[in-house]
């Protein structure tokens, strides 16, 4: 962290590897289902994702 509290460039940088391993770790399951099974799925997640506060960064 910064002085103002925000990401250093190294921070942004560890932190941009870890979201995109992630996104690769997590991709598997999502790649057996059909694009209809998986706007079925999004559409059903967005409403639990906006009242948990989720967010992009």
């Amino acid at each position: 962290m910064n002085a103002d509290g925000g990401f250093t460039d190294a921070g942004r940088e560890v932190k941009e590897r870890i979201e995109t391993l992630t996104d690769e770790l997590a991709a598997p399951p999502y790649d057996v289902l059909s694009a209809d099974e998986l706007d079925e799925l999004t559409a059903g997640l967005e409403p639990i994702a906006a009242a948990a506060g989720g967010h992009d960064d």
